[in-house]
């Protein structure tokens, strides 16, 4: 039986030594929730992961080694992908790094039932060891950017780094090197130059008091403070002011993680302790001291968030038969709602349901936002009428939210930077093709949109994120282009989709199912006449297509399909194409598997792609399959239409864990020249 290793939620280490049975890396305390409340536990010992059991004293203040405790079962506690254990389950710290949480978070007391909350809404990636906060824990955990799309289970605990496991193995707490650090020899830096510039210049800064100067100087990050001496004489003289070298040690500046320095006193030769503090100066416990602080302070942003459940939501009136609900979530994992510890490694959990009716006449929309990793997320939306009461939906951040001036809103258009989770760039559609505004968190990246529309009382409702209404035809007919989520962005609106053809049409529309393409043909067809060849990389399933071509100046994101891991038992297909000569693709045909039964995975509920066959104009073709044997009774050929004049130039697909789950074609008007030899030949 494998050990059951899991890792700090705030350091990103496991709890676990196998050389020091005393470890701090075996002592931990469990954030956990049970009948009663959501509480901390005292500290225990994790000293077997073979069995795997989690226990702890339920009493803060107890341990492991108080005189009289024996670790008794009905103090143990499920973790992670644990199922509950005596109707407990939570998540693990080590002493040290609670300790330490403690220390940035006073004097106020940690919001247990927040920070709760936000550890129960974090995925488990399947390769680790812990929960992903979006980040690599500066560095401890592999972010595969390379084999993976930013919204698929990304996060690896890297191995074979042991400069970078053996820093993260000090005890980030107790840092002896730091204790000390005031009684050690003190020397003088050498002094800076005196030099003065040829020309005079006008200062206006030395018209201030030299003790405004400081002043602005402590509010600065140290590069910047000390860089103004290039800008202003006047600002020379802060590189010998002790008051602001100590205002470097206090919290929120870069020297913030030695807590030990307020308790040092103001007699100490700040300069120097920066100094000795520095990167080319830091021991393996002060590294690992800095790396986790840093990461405590991402924890506290998300701390202020804020469940207020209200007394009374307006109701929505009847809905029309003619109406039909469309859902705009993230990567929304129904399955995983009412059990966190089993299978959830990406995407978002929903734990609460809303609905309300919006105001006819509104003054304003407020959206609370937090960051996670290096995206912010909104977590809820305030509707702030004209006239009567606020209604607050999901979560409220205080001070961290943007505000939208609005009067009349007629519904939404959500885009999404594609990586993971909820977080929506948001515009509100108003009425009287007034200019739509963003209401976006972030700066422009990689971005998808889908847009919906409720009817002219302006009724919705708000599940999460949101549910609004819409008119039954109007929804019907529209295009992957405007309902789906596509990366890396969406189609032009010259190029034809060919959506009735595509399998996975109702599952991209109705979930969150990002919709990729890549336009091997390049654009107008522009390297179809340097087409040479594609290949089909198979491994169980369908897991790439490569395109192949007689230049290197195909970009490479022309040439490829699909993103997977290596192996060396896949199996690879290559069928050669004379682009140079004006053969082109002219027709696709899938075959799909069907499943029955209730417990189909829904990527798989509009068939599971099994093979596909190409067919050129020259006549030629190749299917390709895991296996060469006879097709059977259990497979559906769907042919691919292709509309009269124009030429397959892109593809594009679905994929599931490293798995092609759908692939559609894009048309394309293409000139005879970007296509080879004439086809009269």
């Amino acid at each position: 039986m494998s050990p059951c290793i899991f890792s700090c939620v705030l350091c990103g280490y496991v709890i676990c030594d196998y050389e020091n049975p005393t470890s701090w890396l075996k002592q931990f305390r469990i954030l956990y929730s049970s009948r009663e409340r959501i509480a901390i536990t005292g500290v225990g010992l994790y000293n077997d992961p073979d069995g795997g059991d989690w226990i702890a004293p339920l009493n803060f203040a107890a341990r492991w080694d108080d005189a009289g405790y024996n670790s008794p079962t009905h103090d143990q506690i499920g973790v992670i992908r644990q199922h509950p254990v005596n109707d407990r389950y939570g998540f693990p710290f080590h002493e040290a790094c609670w300790s330490l949480l403690e220390k940035a978070h006073s004097p106020e007391s940690i919001p247990c039932k927040a920070l709760f909350e936000v550890c129960r809404s974090l995925p488990f990636p399947s390769e680790g060891t812990g929960l992903s906060w979006g980040h690599d824990f500066e560095g401890l955990v592999l972010v595969d950017n390379q084999d993976r799309y930013s919204w698929e289970d990304r996060f690896v605990d890297r191995s074979g780094d042991w400069a970078l496991f053996l820093g993260a193995r000090n005890d980030p707490y107790h840092v002896p090197e730091i204790q000390q650090l005031p009684d050690e020899y003190f020397q003088a830096p050498p002094a800076i130059s005196s030099f003065r510039p040829v020309t005079t210049v006008v200062d206006c800064f030395a018209a201030l008091p030299e003790e405004i100067r400081i002043a602005i100087a402590s509010n600065l990050p140290t590069v910047d403070a000390l860089n103004t001496r290039r800008a202003s004489r006047s600002f020379l003289s802060i590189f010998y002011n002790q008051q602001f070298w100590a205002s470097r040690f206090r919290a929120n500046a870069d020297r913030s993680w030695l807590f030990e320095s307020q308790e040092w006193g103001n007699a100490h030769e700040w300069r120097w302790l920066y100094r000795l503090t520095n990167k080319s100066h830091r021991t393996r416990g002060m590294q690992n001291r800095e790396r986790v602080w840093k990461l405590i302070q991402r924890v506290r942003g998300t701390l202020p968030l804020r469940w207020i459940e209200p007394s009374v939501l307006p109701s929505p009136s009847p809905i029309p038969a003619s109406l039909r609900w469309l859902e705009a979530t993230g990567d929304l994992r129904l399955e995983e709602r009412t059990r966190p510890y089993h299978g959830f490694n990406e995407g978002c959990r929903l734990f609460y349901e809303q609905q309300t009716s919006i105001p006819t006449l509104l003054s304003q929309i407020a959206f609370s936002v937090i960051r996670l990793g290096d995206a912010e997320y909104i977590t809820g939306m305030r509707l702030i009428p004209s006239q009567g009461e606020v209604i607050q939906l999901g979560y409220r951040t205080e001070g961290r939210e943007r505000f939208l001036d609005i009067k009349f809103l007629a519904g939404f258009n959500f885009g999404r930077k594609i990586k993971r989770h909820t977080r929506y760039p948001m515009h509100c559609r108003r009425q009287a093709n007034v200019t739509m505004v963003w209401m976006s968190v972030w700066g422009s990246e990689n971005e998808a949109s889908r847009g919906f529309w409720p009817y002219n009382s302006y009724q919705s409702w708000v599940r999460q994120c949101v549910l609004l209404a819409t008119e039954k035809a109007i929804e019907e007919s529209k295009s992957l282009r405007d309902s789906a989520f596509w990366y890396p962005e969406i189609p032009g609106i010259g190029l034809y989709l060919n959506d009735n053809c595509f399998v996975a049409r109702d599952s991209s529309t109705a979930r969150y199912q990002p919709l990729c393409w890549t336009m091997f043909g390049g654009l107008g067809g522009i390297y179809l006449r340097h087409l040479t060849g594609i290949s089909v990389t198979c491994l169980g399933t369908l897991r790439g297509i490569e395109f192949h071509y007689n230049t290197e100046d195909v970009p490479i994101e022309c040439r490829k399909l699909g993103r997977y891991r290596s192996s060396k038992y896949a199996k690879v297909i290559h069928f050669s194409i004379d682009g140079p000569a004006g053969e082109v693709i002219d027709a696709i045909e899938v075959y799909l598997r069907y499943f029955v039964g209730e417990n189909v995975l829904w990527f798989y509920k509009h068939g599971a792609l099994e093979s596909f066959k190409i067919s050129t104009n020259r006549g030629r073709s190749c299917h390709f399959r895991q296996e060469e044997s006879a097709m059977t009774d259990n497979f559906v050929e769907k042919p691919i239409m292709i509309a009269p004049g124009t030429t397959i130039n892109w593809f594009y697909w679905s994929q599931h864990e490293n798995s092609l789950t759908a692939v559609g074609a894009i048309l394309e008007v293409i000139g005879e020249e970007h296509r080879g030899a004439s086809l009269a030949k």
